[in-house]
């Protein structure tokens, strides 16, 4: 049974953590800032966000910030940050393996499972993405 420390973290190993069937809650558009004025041209990119949640309480919740790029004729969602969870990895003796190692093995998950598609497909039917 999954409970919630004091410290905020559910607690749990890497095995139980992909056991947990995650669901798409929201992706968006991060909100841009008007550029400075300046000369020329200026690079750009589109980023945004997207949060996934597990059912049942206390929900897992993972999401992670990612950037739209050009693949051929495709548009693909690449995941460029550390995740943001309430999730923390346990070792094999049952202790906390840090934020930065949790971290780590988060986004190594994140970047096993399919959820550009997912996310892609929200952002087609709720932000006008063609």
């Amino acid at each position: 049974m999954l409970s919630i420390s004091t410290d905020g973290y559910i607690r749990l190993t890497c095995l139980e953590v992909q056991a947990i069937a995650l669901t798409h809650l929201i992706s968006d558009f991060d909100i841009d800032t008007p550029p400075l004025a300046t000369q020329g041209a200026q690079a750009t990119s589109i980023t945004g966000y997207t949060e996934w949640i597990s059912a049942g309480k206390p929900a897992l919740s993972l999401g992670w910030d990612w950037q739209m790029q050009a693949d051929g004729k495709q548009v693909v969602l690449k995941r460029i940050a550390d995740p943001q969870s309430n999730i923390m990895l346990l070792d094999e003796s049952g202790l906390d393996l840090g934020s930065d190692a949790t971290n780590a093995r988060l986004g190594t998950l994140i970047d096993t499972l399919p959820w550009q598609d997912t996310a892609l497909a929200h952002l087609r039917a709720h932000c006008g993405v063609k």
